[in-house]
């Protein structure tokens, strides 16, 4: 974990952060995952496909929309508090902000994801080919 990551969310992104570790990190991250890839896991028997998470969506196994108009849809949402993913660092936060972060400039996977676990916008370190960024709902069922 970048000790420096929660300032660089602040200093840089207006976004409160504090670090969520150990059993509550467990917790969230298994209803996280059962929430958005449970097509990863029913098609290939992992919760991540070939490294990454975001190859989810592509790769097909969940649908999402992407490019700007996953970033529109995003920047859409009412504001709450989110939880905030960064896949290399393997990191989970909580998260407060006043307007939502554009976080794209990191060029890193990252996800964010309101408490309730409704919907996800993740960008990826490889939007520079098109993939991503990805805008997902909840999957309500395999398939969907």
């Amino acid at each position: 974990m970048n000790p420096n990551f929660c300032q660089i969310l602040e200093n840089e992104y207006s976004i409160s952060a504090k670090v969520i570790t150990g059993r509550n990190f467990r917790k969230i991250n298994q209803s996280w995952l059962r929430a958005f890839f449970p097509n990863v896991k029913h098609n290939t028997g992992r919760w991540v496909y070939r490294g990454y998470r975001w190859h989810a969506y592509s790769f097909n196994h969940e649908v999402a929309v992407s490019g700007e108009e996953a970033f529109g849809i995003y920047q859409a949402k009412p504001i709450a508090p989110f939880y905030l993913f960064h896949e290399l660092n393997d990191s989970l936060y909580t998260c407060t902000t006043e307007v939502w972060p554009d976080l794209r400039t990191l060029n890193d996977d990252i996800y964010l994801f309101p408490h309730q676990l409704e919907w996800m916008f993740v960008i990826t370190h490889e939007m520079s080919i098109d993939l991503g960024p990805y805008f997902a709902h909840a999957v309500t069922e395999y398939g969907t």
